[in-house]
């Protein structure tokens, strides 16, 4: 029986998550492709879109995978620490994988009221979020309940890959453990950047504008990587509301 595993066994971990993401915001893009079609064709920036796309949801998995690939490899090669390398894993994992469901699962709506996806600036200017919460469910009932448990079924179907009853049963070699921590951390900080040269800035939304277009623009990144940014770089976005609180919708 095997008192060590190699660097492979948490290795595969990382790629389930990497490739399920990356797998959803494809599927999803390709959607607001098709909705957006005309307006990308007109500019001849489909490649482009879905190029740039690719760049900001690979920087996702990377800002998400950063932390649990540098500390959890280091956690998970001693056996006092193997069970808090287990966890941490696996809860960044799950929690991070939630986040990019629930935010893409919010962000039609929003693209509908205010012709954007919502981040940190947006989010702050809703003064009730149950009144915004079961407008949203009344409106679109039938569209969010099929979403929702779509949502649950990929989070149990990834939960179930993940082997949690296998997963980090005996710690991991020292080597295997170090090399993955160093190697797994300057692959996730490259994804971050999304450039191999340090003295040039790394991506940012300044890297969406590819078109006149707005919305096109605010497509081509993901939900989750603008709420992220918008933490770090907060930017001032003034959403109009109403006496309720809610966003004023505008007619497309």
């Amino acid at each position: 029986m095997k008192s060590k595993y190699p660097a492979s066994h948490l290795l595969r971990q990382f790629l389930l998550f990497a490739l399920t993401v990356l797998f959803l915001l494809t599927l999803i893009r390709a959607a607001y492709g098709l909705w957006q079609f005309p307006k990308l064709s007109q500019a001849d920036r489909v490649l482009p879109w879905f190029v740039e796309g690719l760049r900001y949801d690979v920087a996702l998995v990377g800002l998400i995978c950063f932390i649990p690939v540098v500390v959890g490899s280091l956690l998970s090669m001693l056996s006092k620490t193997r069970a808090l390398a287990k966890f941490m894993i696996s809860a960044f994992l799950l929690s991070g994988l939630l986040l990019v469901l629930v935010m893409e699962l919010i962000t039609p709506w929003f693209l509908q009221t205010q012709g954007l996806r919502p981040d940190v600036a947006l989010l702050g200017q809703i003064e009730h979020p149950a009144a915004v919460l079961a407008t949203v469910f009344s409106e679109q009932s039938i569209p969010l309940s099929v979403a929702s448990f779509l949502c649950v079924l990929i989070l149990v179907t990834f939960w179930g890959r993940m082997e949690m009853r296998r997963f980090l049963k005996y710690r991991l070699s020292v080597p295997s453990a170090l090399s993955l921590s160093i190697v797994g951390g300057m692959v996730c900080i490259l994804a971050i950047r999304s450039s191999s040269d340090m003295s040039r800035p790394g991506l940012s939304p300044l890297d969406s504008l590819i078109s006149e277009d707005a919305i096109v623009n605010d497509l081509t990144m993901n939900t989750t990587y603008k709420l992220l940014y918008s933490i770090v770089q907060p930017s001032p976005v003034t959403v109009p509301l109403d006496a309720s609180g809610l966003p004023v919708q505008f007619d497309e």
